[in-house]
């Protein structure tokens, strides 16, 4: 089957209908490919750093991560935290344990915003991935009333009358559902990583907000951690 012959033959609505799949098609794919390359830089900037991290054991050592602390999502959650660490830390208030509790919102805030960044595009995939049938089953409707139509105006139901109108209809589907097939598949395959990534973020805070809550109660005598 030739599309681009398909295409040429029909109607005016399908070529509309078809032209809006098409975009979304390119659309789909362009943000895949997008998502899934900043997907893998902020995974590779994440190993280096936590291949770095394990061997920083204090909050002074971690500090001194450089721009580790800043190109990659654990990396800037640990900084936020070492920031509100070090305000609870040499305030001269009584340092409040209750108080430990900003550190870590202010680790979730961080991580909220790094998954915002990461998630961003994905509505609009998800809104292609829920049009796209719409459009193909418009086509199609569309399709089939222009064949009663035809039916009506020449009074017969010969094939030569209705078969262009159900091309229309069923190449119209066609195109929406192959535009929708491998959108739904991005989505998911990208949603499915960040999820995995947010999962680990929570572990590396409640690990983070340990050491440095311990690191709140530590005396000037002792070393801090």
């Amino acid at each position: 089957m030739n599309i681009f012959r398909v295409f040429i033959e029909s109607g005016l609505a399908a070529q509309i209908i078809m032209i809006i799949l098409v975009i979304f098609s390119i659309w789909s794919w362009a943000l895949f490919f997008k998502k899934l390359y900043e997907l893998a830089l902020t995974n590779r900037r994440s190993k280096a750093f936590l291949m770095s991290y394990q061997f920083h054991k204090n909050i002074r050592e971690m500090e001194n991560l450089g721009h580790l602390l800043m190109d990659n999502p654990y990396g800037k959650i640990l900084k936020d935290g070492i920031d509100e660490f070090k305000s609870l830390k040499f305030s001269s208030n009584p340092v409040n344990l209750q108080l430990a509790e900003n550190i870590k919102l202010a680790m979730e805030r961080t991580k909220a915003k790094e998954i915002e960044t990461l998630e961003s595009g994905l509505p609009i995939l998800g809104t292609i991935v829920a049009a796209s049938p719409f459009l193909g089953l418009l086509g199609t409707v569309w399709g089939i009333m222009e064949s009663f139509l035809q039916i009506r105006a020449r009074g017969s139901a010969h094939i030569t009358v209705v078969a262009p109108g159900i091309s229309d209809a069923l190449i119209t589907t066609v195109y929406g559902l192959l535009v929708a097939i491998p959108a739904l598949i991005f989505n998911n395959l990208l949603r499915s990583r960040i999820i995995k990534l947010d999962s680990q973020l929570d572990n590396f805070i409640s690990e983070v907000f340990a050491k440095m809550k311990k690191g709140l109660i530590e005396t000037p005598t002792n070393p801090p951690l």
